[in-house]
């Protein structure tokens, strides 16, 4: 560790900083992606790692290609390198490092066999899906089954060696009269779905140019500024919020890490995308972010911060359901013709409804009808846009707005509102 290093060569205690060493971690993160990733795209660009069905000469200029997808081996390369060299490395951040290297390998796997499969269908050894603009990769129950597996494994490990335990903060209700405790027969199953989820939530949502990136850097930020404040007793005693282990403050660098990845990735994954982090790295940090939440006892905090990414995976959820039943009580034509929302998740619901076209919808949406009974008008017709990429930056940033201020109404829930 470069900072402890530092230190002991020379004894100024701002080498123990956590503000520091965050500060440190950040522009460490930030130079190395930015360095290392116009290389990865110019290699991924030229080997086809991609899932996308877009083909063009190898040899035209500019590329207009398909965007890569794998950027998240950068992304995790330059957390992984900022902890080693800012961190101190305890329990906690050992375990996280763990958590996002093993749902990173998940998700490299993942990735790879799209990146096959697409090949396979190019060579015509396969056949294309006509519905299909990205080749499958591998099965989602197996997937999620591995998920499930790594993630039992690891949280049960951290129940036994980790210093937490089964309390929970409820939004809304004062400590004193309620601080729930979970046993572990109870807590672990708990601590596996929020990971699992979360990581499911992140992957599901990164469906769009950075539509991901900026809910995950709020969700570091809330994490971040909660471990560093629980970590201090008399801050938190002052906060009334729950006085946790002096050593989680060190969360507060890796979210430092996590937000300046998500910074130094908005360069290149901003609209238009010029690479994509896969599920390599949507599930390698959507992981780690949601076991954060864990260590500093904010897990019913994490579907308020991360609304964006529960609304993705509700909306989704809604949608299969509401055609399911249609499907069973009016028939299939019914089903086809009317759905809960445009498209699922939500985000692909707003494309639709921004897009401007002359020609009639030819799927009518309950969730429209719904706000249109309520006096609601979801988009003016004179508001909506023309091309995919205006429609594309509208709902990206109307997303991203979102994500902020439920960052700000959870940081009023979190320290005031009890």
């Amino acid at each position: 560790m470069l900072a402890a290093l530092l230190h002991s060569i020379w004894q100024y205690q701002v080498f123990k900083s956590v503000v520091f060493r965050g500060g440190m971690a950040f522009l460490t993160a930030y130079f190395l992606i930015v360095w290392l990733m116009p290389y990865v795209i110019r290699v991924f660009r030229k080997k086809g790692i991609t899932s996308d069905f877009i083909t063009t000469p190898a040899d035209l200029k500019p590329y207009t290609g398909a965007p890569p997808i794998m950027g998240g081996i950068v992304l995790i390369l330059g957390i992984l390198i900022g902890a080693i060299l800012w961190c101190n490395p305890n329990q906690y951040v050992v375990a996280l490092m763990l958590i996002m290297l093993s749902f990173g390998i998940i998700g490299a796997v993942d990735d790879v066999a799209k990146v096959l499969n697409k090949r396979r269908v190019e060579s015509g050894r396969e056949a294309r899906k006509t519905y299909s603009e990205k080749a499958d990769g591998i099965s989602g129950k197996w997937r999620l089954a591995a998920q499930f597996a790594v993630s039992l494994l690891i949280v049960t490990g951290l129940y036994l060696y980790v210093d937490i335990d089964g309390h929970l903060v409820v939004p809304l209700v004062p400590l004193k009269t309620a601080y729930p405790y979970l046993p572990k027969y109870l807590f672990i199953p708990l601590m596996t779905i929020i990971i699992v989820g979360g990581a499911n939530a992140v992957n599901l949502t990164d469906g769009m140019d950075s539509l991901a990136t900026v809910p995950l850097m709020t969700c570091a930020m809330f994490v971040g500024i909660v471990a560093y404040i629980g970590g201090d007793t008399e801050f938190a005693a002052k906060l009334k919020i729950p006085s946790l282990s002096h050593d989680i403050k060190e969360l507060a660098v890796l979210s430092s890490l996590i937000i300046s990845a998500g910074i130094a990735f908005l360069k290149y994954n901003s609209p238009p995308a010029l690479i994509y982090m896969g599920d390599m790295g949507a599930l390698a940090l959507g992981s780690m972010v949601s076991a954060m939440f864990i260590f500093v006892k904010a897990e019913l905090f994490l579907p308020i911060v991360g609304g964006v990414f529960v609304f993705s995976v509700l909306s989704s959820i809604i949608q299969r359901s509401f055609f399911r039943f249609i499907l069973w009580r009016k028939g299939r034509k019914k089903a086809e013709r009317y759905r809960f929302f445009l498209r699922s998740p939500y985000h692909h619901h707003l494309q639709r409804l921004w897009t401007y076209s002359e020609k009639e919808q030819d799927i009518v949406s309950v969730w429209v009808i719904l706000l249109n009974k309520l006096g609601i008008d979801p988009v003016p017709e004179e508001n909506k846009l023309l091309t995919p990429q205006e429609v594309n930056s509208r709902v990206i940033w109307h997303m991203h707005l979102k994500s902020i201020w439920l960052f700000v109404l959870t940081m009023i829930i979190y320290f005031k509102v009890r």
